[in-house]
């Protein structure tokens, strides 16, 4: 079910799906900031030693985490490197800048 979600998510929003896997996803919180690392086949991973699975659901970036916190957040213009917008991350409830940076 995962992958036939992210393949009509990729289909119906293909330019940020492309973006967020083709680069990283820097999201800044009060205490530092963190890159998210999108793959085409539904997983990711953080600089931090955070990993787990994601999908586009409408506007929405929606993540499970491997240790089972996830939920949704705007997935915000994520067309181009330097995109940047505001939100709540969802595995924390904090309000957040997520930036489109190139990936590593």
């Amino acid at each position: 079910m995962l992958i036939s979600s992210l393949l009509l998510a990729t289909a119906l929003q293909a330019s940020p799906v492309d973006t967020l896997v083709a680069n990283a996803l820097e999201v800044s919180t009060a205490q530092g900031s963190y890159t998210t690392y999108f793959n085409a086949d539904g997983t990711y991973t953080t600089n931090i030693g955070i990993s787990g699975t994601w999908w586009v659901d409408g506007n929405e970036l929606c993540f499970e985490r491997s240790t089972g916190e996830g939920g949704c957040a705007p997935l915000g213009e994520a067309e181009a490197v330097g995109a940047s917008w505001s939100g709540v991350n969802a595995a924390t409830g904090e309000t957040v800048t997520y930036t489109i940076v190139t990936r590593d």
